[in-house]
């Protein structure tokens, strides 16, 4: 039996030849990429950590002092201890003054062995009118160019001592004048207020070695020779 067939059904034949072999060649296409598919593992690389970097600052340098040791050092001084000097009393020099009695107190001695006169004026510090005649004593004195000495009457280290050397005893005049010649010899006596012209005169006499009273212009004062003190002969030299 001849089988025509058209044209129609040879195309839709062709076309589904065509279509199967597509087919299949889509499933072998993906069943062999399914088997032959290589398994790539995973390559994980690890994060790279950026480690912050820090930038050296460079600070300015600073010139420090350095301390090198001084060439000379002070030396340490080790404490000595002080010696102290003996001080060898100093030899008493030669006076080549006036010998005067040892018994006389000391500002008078002193006065003597300067002077070959001195007049000793006499007063009490509670009167007033003995100072004015202690002023014109010490002006009488300075005119003749004898020594001076002011005693008052109520100072037992010099009054007490002169009033015990008095010749004949008795008290010192308050006020008055007691002129002594070196070695300590008492001159002349005046008693009561005396001026200057008076006790310059006395003390002028005194040193020409007269031993005469002085009459002088005032009234209330008189003028006695006493006689020389006669201690004893020991002298002493300042």
């Amino acid at each position: 039996m001849n089988l025509t067939l058209s044209p129609q059904i040879k195309i839709l034949a062709l076309v589904c030849a065509l279509a199967a072999v597509g087919l299949a060649a889509t499933m072998f296409l993906f069943n062999g990429s399914s088997t032959k598919t290589p398994t790539t593992a995973a390559v994980t690389t690890p994060a790279r950590t950026r480690t912050p970097v820090h930038h050296a600052v460079t600070k300015p340098k600073t010139h420090t002092a350095v301390q090198t040791p001084a060439k000379h050092a002070a030396k340490t001084h080790k404490a000595t201890p002080a010696k102290t000097k003996t001080h060898k009393p100093a030899k008493p020099t030669h006076f080549r003054g006036n010998p005067v009695y040892a018994q006389l107190p000391a500002p008078l001695q002193w006065q003597l062995a300067h002077h070959k006169v001195v007049v000793v004026s006499f007063y009490n510090p509670s009167s007033d009118v003995d100072a004015i005649s202690v002023a014109e004593a010490h002006a009488g004195a300075t005119s003749a160019g004898a020594g001076f000495l002011l005693v008052s009457v109520l100072d037992n280290k010099v009054a007490g001592i002169l009033t015990a050397l008095l010749p004949g005893g008795g008290l010192l005049p308050d006020p008055g004048v007691i002129i002594y010649r070196a070695p300590g010899d008492v001159a002349m006596r005046l008693d009561g207020f005396v001026d200057r012209d008076a006790v310059a005169q006395a003390a002028t006499n005194a040193i020409a070695g007269e031993n005469q009273p002085l009459t002088t212009t005032t009234t209330d004062a008189t003028a006695t020779t006493a006689a020389p003190v006669t201690p004893a002969p020991t002298t002493t030299t300042p």
